[in-house]
């Protein structure tokens, strides 16, 4: 098995990973002849250069399983008549941009078919490849008939190879050419998946480790130990041909993210979120702000298209692009923008106008960019292992996580998404959601650090374990899940302060809930009731579920834990929620959950870093810039504005932007005293005020995105 402590790194940085990045897809079919005849070298550079673009993916070998350049390992594009590869580097070099060549490894549909052999098979038996007269689009999404009956990776569009097969030694010989016969800044390789292979080959290969290819996690946990270990070799590879190159492998930032730190210069955040069934708009926020925690670079990858890749005559506008290239930035990442490139070899000059209208603004904003990190103090605790994911073999992102960070978002806390495990002594409060599992050095790990003045909320069945919660101070007692799913809650006046919620209301949970007893000394807020009775075919009431019934004398949420820790501040240190209103938020969106969790975090956390006065659909990034020999050190706060409008598709679209007057920030004051407040890039003077215990700041009319700066108000 792959052992995750002996990996290719560290890989050696030639400099720093630039932060205005183009992705420039190519995937050209062989029908397409001739290819790059419009290539200018000096206008493509120029375009780029005037477009203020600092790096560039050009491609080596797309998914049709061509290559741009004279290759004496794989196969030339037939209508490619030079060497578009070389002209493109050595143009973008001249001009001072990097160029860091493009590998696919997941797809490659010539390969599949001079190799048959090499291609994964699925579990039913059927091929991991596009059905015979399928030609799916991303961009229009998968129809049903399309989709293998497991779904998952590579579903459909392209041929999916396994890199345990001769087909990894090709992928590795052709790097190898690449290396030594152009100078690359790096390499970006593409779908980077682990995909069990029950082909004959690869059951025997599952046979021969000893593992049971019946067991879905088992065989999942194999193909991702082969994984794992393939890029490793790749990243080893390149070091050792090309070192101090960039080497980044996509499809890897999922929640399993940190096993690849050890074989990657950085992290690139691959989330176009206009793509229909893909990302959305919540998923780079989400993904970054685990990325970020590794100490790696990071950016975040968009495209220019109105819907996702290769959707030519497509291009968003500047107000949505500058958000999300202002989102991005909000969570400390660099910017990556997708192009594909025509047939042709021209650029289009309106991509690169709006590219150029980003990356022009991004360049004045560097200097509060450069060095820039999180200031979070809440740890969202992620654990793709933990049941909470269903039980089924899956890197993806815990549904508790996603909904704990879009309602986090929504009320400004300033969030990390963090491995189990992690050291969370930075961190002023630590969530642990429903379904998360401890073992036992977390598990004592999170004591002392709960012991040291750290805060904890719990969810539902979080830390549950055979014998009960599996920490100790915990301020309940676990009794079992509630009776009828749904069950209703009702707040008390404490929760309710501030918020609609109503004390004389039930409101419906719709997940399941659970039943703890209160342990002497703590601080029960709230109640549960079960419905009338479950909905059944046998009974049902109505429309949905049953109206509130009887009550189940538990309580909603319980704060205390100070036994045992040694806290003399008088305040509970662990909250729990006998709702697991993280998942409920995500699956749900009502409100009222959002409500419950604002009053809980306020009550652990009544001095947050910042406050902010706007809408919820104004996101609030918080980052800290240490001290250099231009500046103090200093917090920047980035403000985006999400102007969704409403849409008969499933993506909303934000393409039209208005500013949004009347809001105020408040900055703990003892982050900055004596401040100076400003916008970045033109350094316009904020008005501001002190008042109980925080700057305000009085903002301007918010556009897109915003940038505001508070230092000591000291000459350096």
């Amino acid at each position: 098995m792959f052992d995750r402590t002996k990996t290719a790194g560290p890989i050696r940085l030639r400099r720093p990973v630039p932060l205005r990045q183009v992705h420039l897809d190519f995937h050209t079919p062989g029908v397409v002849r001739p290819i790059a005849e419009a290539f200018d070298a000096a206008a493509f550079a120029a375009t780029m250069r005037d477009a203020h673009v600092q790096s560039v993916n050009v491609f080596a070998r797309c998914h049709h399983g061509y290559s741009y350049y004279p290759t004496k390992v794989g196969t030339t594009h037939p209508g490619l008549g030079f060497d578009l590869l070389g002209e493109q580097v050595k143009a973008l070099h001249r001009a001072g941009i990097r160029a860091i060549g493009y590998v696919t490894i997941g797809w490659d549909d010539l390969a599949a078919e001079n190799h048959p052999e090499w291609i994964s098979v699925r579990r039913d038996g059927t091929l991991n490849a596009r059905k015979p007269f399928a030609a799916p689009s991303i961009t229009g999404g998968l129809s049903p008939e399309d989709r293998p009956p497991e779904g998952g990776p590579g579903a459909a569009r392209w041929s999916y190879l396994d890199a345990s097969t001769p087909y990894g030694e090709y992928v590795l010989e052709q790097t190898r050419e690449l290396c030594r016969g152009y100078d690359l800044d790096g390499f970006w390789f593409d779908i980077c998946l682990a995909v069990p292979n029950y082909s004959p080959w690869g059951m025997h290969q599952m046979e021969v480790a000893g593992v049971d290819a019946a067991d879905d996690r088992a065989s999942f946990a194999f193909a991702r130990d082969r994984q794992l270990a393939y890029l490793s070799s790749l990243a080893a590879l390149v070091e050792q041909e090309s070192p101090g190159g960039d080497v980044f492998f996509n499809g890897t930032t999922d929640a399993a993210m940190g096993e690849t730190v050890g074989f990657q210069t950085h992290f690139d955040v691959e989330s176009l979120p206009t793509s229909p069934g893909l990302w959305g708009y919540l998923h780079y926020p989400i993904a970054a702000r685990q990325a970020r925690t590794y100490g790696l670079p990071f950016l975040g990858m968009t495209g220019r298209f109105h819907k996702s890749w290769a959707d030519f005559g497509g291009i968003k506008t500047a107000d949505q692009l500058d958000y999300e290239a202002g989102t991005i930035m909000s969570a400390g990442g660099g910017v990556y923008i997708g192009d594909q490139l025509h047939p042709s070899g021209a650029l289009d000059p309106a991509v690169y106008r709006l590219i150029g209208h980003v990356f022009e603004r991004m360049e004045k904003l560097e200097p509060w960019l450069l060095g820039a990190r999180s200031e979070a103090e809440v740890a969202l605790i992620s654990d793709p292992r933990t049941e909470s994911f269903g039980g089924q073999p899956a890197t993806a992102q815990n549904p508790d996580v996603e909904g704990g960070a879009q309602l986090f978002l929504e009320i400004g806390v300033q969030f990390d998404v963090v491995d189990a495990g992690t050291d969370l002594t930075r961190y002023r409060l630590a969530v642990l959601p429903d379904g998360l599992r401890l073992d036992e050095p977390f598990g004592r790990a999170l004591e002392a650090y709960v012991a040291g003045g750290g805060k904890l909320v719990l969810s539902g069945t979080a830390a549950l374990g055979p014998n009960g919660f599996s920490i100790a101070g915990m301020p309940v007692e676990y009794l079992g899940p509630a009776p009828t799913m749904p069950c209703y809650f009702r707040v008390d006046e404490g929760l309710a302060a501030g918020s609609e919620l109503a004390t004389d209301y039930d409101y419906v949970f719709y997940g399941q809930a659970v039943l703890v007893r209160p342990k002497a000394g703590s601080m029960a807020r709230g109640s549960l009731s079960a419905s009338l009775f479950d909905r059944t075919w046998q009974h049902f009431f109505s429309h949905a579920q049953s109206p509130v019934g009887p009550e189940l004398a538990a309580p909603l949420t319980v704060i205390g834990g100070n036994d045992g820790h040694g806290g003399n501040d008088g305040q509970g240190r662990i909250a729990y929620l006998a709702a697991p209103l993280f998942r409920a938020y995500r699956d749900h969106d009502y409100w009222a959950y959002r409500e419950v969790v604002r009053s809980i975090v306020h009550e652990l956390l009544p001095d947050p870093i910042v406050r902010f006065d706007g809408p919820p659909w104004i996101e609030v990034g918080v980052l800290g810039q240490p001290a250099s020999e231009d500046h103090p050190a200093r917090l920047i706060v980035h403000l985006v504005a999400y102007h969704p409008r409403r849409t008969m598709q499933e993506v909303p679209h934000v393409d039209a932007s208005w500013p949004v007057a009347g809001t105020r920030l408040g900055i703990r004051e003892s982050e900055h005293a004596g401040t100076r407040c400003y916008l970045a890039p033109d350094g316009r003077e904020l008005l501001h005020s002190q008042d109980r215990g925080y700057v305000w700041i009085d903002l301007p009319d918010l556009g897109t995105h915003t940038v505001v700066v508070v230092e000591p108000a000291t000459d350096l």
